[in-house]
């Protein structure tokens, strides 16, 4: 016959007793001694565990925080306030090799600490959608017509005016970055189309715009500007208290 029992007096103490009845002494007291261990053993294992968990919670504590400043971002779909008189705005023209696109941003009256980065969003119209509008063919298609350029982007520039208040137009930046079709053509061509833009856009609309505003941008230029975009939409330019520094960067790799 076998006698198998167990007994608690928690926290006091813990006993156990398994034991087939005529066991030596000896033997039964080993048998203890090895279940003792393996409980001590499961107990540190399980210390360890709780251990290591709570000190990822607070790592994962750390960078939600991030993903938080991220989501608002991105998820930020109320329509842009155009009556509040400390919002500024700004114009971006990118004329790609397939068509150009007109895109406009807001951001609210920096908040004067030389840490903090300007809060630029995407502006959004009534409707809650981004305030983007795209045409084609692309600029480089008038490289033997230049004369037409200012018209093909005026669609584009009326599209954005009408989304900005016109008390903020003369304060508004207005850039014009000419990309990969563009850089195909020769010199020549790609100076008098650019001087078509800044010749004939000061004269439909009052923007803050000048000469130096509108480009080709090399490949080199247009990758930093990508690497910029993305890391500040992420989140990876905020200020780090402790001081840190942000190895979470996406990386610049430009050869």
């Amino acid at each position: 016959m076998v006698r198998c029992s167990f007994s608690c007096l928690f926290p006091a103490s813990w006993h156990f007793s398994i034991a087939p009845v005529g066991f030596p002494r000896i033997l039964i007291t080993a048998l203890r001694q090895i279940i003792v261990i393996g409980l001590c053993i499961t107990l540190l294992v399980l210390l360890y565990f709780f251990l290591v968990l709570g000190r990822s919670k607070q790592g994962w504590l750390h960078k939600d925080k991030k993903f938080q400043r991220y989501l608002a971002r991105v998820t930020d779909v109320e329509a842009t306030d155009t009556s509040n008189p400390y919002l500024n705005y700004g114009i971006v023209v990118d004329c790609g090799s397939s068509g150009s696109r007109v895109f406009v941003y807001c951001w609210p009256r920096h908040n004067g600490n030389p840490h903090d980065l300007l809060d630029i969003k995407q502006m959004r119209d009534k409707n809650r959608k981004p305030v983007v509008m795209k045409i084609k063919p692309g600029i480089s298609e008038l490289a033997i017509t230049p004369e037409k350029a200012s018209d093909y982007i005026y669609t584009l520039l009326s599209f954005a005016s009408q989304h900005i208040p016109k008390v903020k137009h003369k304060e508004t930046p207005l850039y014009i970055l000419c990309t990969a079709g563009m850089r195909i053509l020769p010199e020549s061509q790609q100076e008098a189309l650019l001087e078509d833009l800044r010749t004939d856009i000061p004269v439909h609309f009052d923007f803050l715009f000048s000469d130096s505003h509108v480009e080709v941008i090399s490949g080199k230029q247009e990758g930093v500007y990508a690497w910029i975009g993305i890391n500040f939409v992420l989140g990876r330019f905020d200020h780090v208290e402790d001081g840190k520094s942000l190895n979470s960067m996406i990386p610049l790799n430009i050869k």
